[in-house]
């Protein structure tokens, strides 16, 4: 009888402190996802990869393209680049870099881009995508993915628009009208078109356009942000 009633208050207080341990646990802690692109101005078809889970589309991310938004979720995260084959599988051999980022959930209007300007980590930066919509105007900014390039003019129009010295350079977004606009991209100093394209432009969108390559190789990419 007395073995009985030990047991049961022995059971009694083992309950009590197993919900006192689960009542006193911290909350479990989601992050919420954060918007971001890869933009690839290297001369590869990429995959990436968030803790071996690849995040583009099955078709890759071509040289010039963009993945579109992808959501990851915030803080600290590893990302894996390799190259794209025929084969949805791969081995470390496949590996082109790896590239840590911090990423902040800042507000709705805030997003992030990951430029790719070739095959090493080095090679690659991200940066913000503040975005606000204009009814009246499209918005475009200016990027430098150019490695090697140390001076660029951007026209619109026969209009100069932008000015960089440097790789990893960012313009803000600015206001160009919208309609078709001629691109122009001459070095820092002379006359010389380095690339040249007609774009249409719409009113209440954001657009990037960046540089890529160097020399002979040198191209240009415009891709959308909202």
């Amino acid at each position: 009888m007395y073995k009985n009633i030990t047991y049961i208050f022995s059971l009694a207080a083992l309950i009590f402190a197993l919900a006192s341990c689960v009542k006193n646990d911290p909350a479990v802690v989601v992050n919420d996802p954060v918007n971001v692109n890869v933009i690839n101005g290297s001369d590869q078809v990429l995959n990436f990869y968030l803790n071996g889970t690849r995040q583009n589309s099955v078709t890759g991310i071509f040289p010039l393209g963009a993945n579109g938004y992808t959501q990851i979720p915030e803080g600290n995260q590893l990302l894996t680049f390799r190259k794209q084959f025929n084969t949805t599988k791969f081995t470390d051999a496949d590996t082109l870099f790896t590239l840590p980022v911090r990423l902040d959930s800042v507000g709705p209007t805030v997003r992030y881009s990951i430029f790719t300007a070739g095959t090493t980590r080095n090679r690659s930066f991200i940066i913000l995508d503040t975005l606000q919509s204009d009814a009246k105007n499209a918005k475009l900014r200016f990027v430098v993915a150019s490695p090697d390039v140390t001076g660029l003019r951007v026209y619109l129009n026969d209009t100069l628009r932008f000015t960089s010295s440097v790789f990893k350079s960012v313009s803000t977004f600015n206001p160009m009208g919208n309609g078709q606009k001629i691109i122009k991209i001459r070095p820092a100093i002379g006359d010389n078109v380095l690339y040249t394209s007609t774009v249409t432009l719409n009113a209440g969108i954001s657009y990037t356009l960046f540089s890529a390559g160097s020399g002979t190789n040198f191209r240009a990419g415009l891709v959308l942000n909202q």
